[in-house]
């Protein structure tokens, strides 16, 4: 979702609504950006097999917006608490994929590396577990 001044914010998107890129951009434009010695960023892609080992070859996901909104906005909060981090911005994206599509963005400005790689692979966790999104892979 974008705010008022058209600027990328965390949360659900239709897939081509947003890309890292234009996440990157968005924390690089904050003011306490100054603070930050490093960006640290996950994308999550569609692969070919399923957790249990069945073929994919494409992939469907939803979600309830208000409801996967307030929880990533609950996740970067939680997070952005957490020394050394400066800002936290998860976009998870919905609708239809094919392989090798990207899914999700994580992304993390720190003061310094290990904090922000520690924070991405949390990041990650957190949302696989709160978001509310499915998927049904084909």
């Amino acid at each position: 979702m974008k705010t008022k001044e058209n600027h990328v914010k965390s949360g659900i998107y239709k897939k081509g609504e947003v890309d890292l890129g234009s996440i990157i951009k968005a924390i690089k434009e904050k003011p306490n950006i100054l603070k930050a010695g490093s960006i640290h960023t996950f994308t999550g892609i569609v692969r070919n097999s399923s957790m249990d080992g069945k073929p994919v070859v494409s992939m469907k996901i939803d979600a309830y917006d208000d409801l996967a909104n307030k929880s990533i906005e609950k996740i970067c909060k939680e997070l952005k608490k957490e020394a050394g981090i400066i800002d936290v911005m998860i976009a998870h994206l919905k609708g239809d994929f094919d392989l090798s599509d990207d899914l999700v963005y994580v992304v993390v400005a720190s003061a310094h590396k290990k904090e922000g790689f520690d924070t991405v692979s949390k990041a990650v966790e957190m949302y696989k577990k709160e978001i509310a999104v499915w998927k049904r892979e084909d």
